[in-house]
């Protein structure tokens, strides 16, 4: 894969993680029933994680690291990003990485058979991370590339 190639896939994954906050916003200010709220915005937010977790796979893809598997994979994958991230002296914001951390953990809940786990208090942290983080995840992301492309 080209340097061409990486920028483009990460601009396609950034709009879509732009996309997919726009409409998480969206339902968290929308004045529905509580039960559907909660799963629209429980299904937004696995969304968002995926979209991450796509991003940095498309980075470690390009750096031709093998991508975690198993049942620890999206852990390993994470910590290997972090890797990356630190081997490449990209100043992360400790805080973003800590929320991709916590969507990680929230994407496991949502995903196996804690689902009714999730009520629309707990929720609330989910979306306010992502809603304080958005704009510097995207950066971080950024940064990563700029990053790998120099070194």
């Amino acid at each position: 894969m080209s340097m061409t190639e990486l920028r483009r896939e990460i601009e396609f994954g950034l709009e879509n993680l732009e996309k997919i906050y726009v409409s998480i916003c969206r339902f968290a200010q929308q004045e529905i029933d509580v039960e559907v709220k909660t799963s629209a915005l429980t299904y937004e937010c696995l969304g968002y994680y995926n979209a991450i977790e796509h991003l940095i796979v498309r980075i470690l893809k390009f750096r031709r690291v093998e991508i975690p598997s198993g049942s620890f994979s999206h852990r390993d994958t994470l910590k290997t990003f972090e890797t990356l991230v630190n081997e490449r002296s990209v100043v992360a914001d400790e805080e973003v990485l800590k929320v991709v951390e916590n969507l990680m953990a929230f994407r496991h809940v949502a995903t196996k058979i804690y689902g009714f786990l999730i009520d629309a208090s707990k929720l609330r942290f989910v979306i306010r991370d992502i809603e304080e983080s958005h704009h510097r995840m995207k950066q971080l992301m950024l940064d990563v590339v700029v990053a790998v492309e120099e070194k």
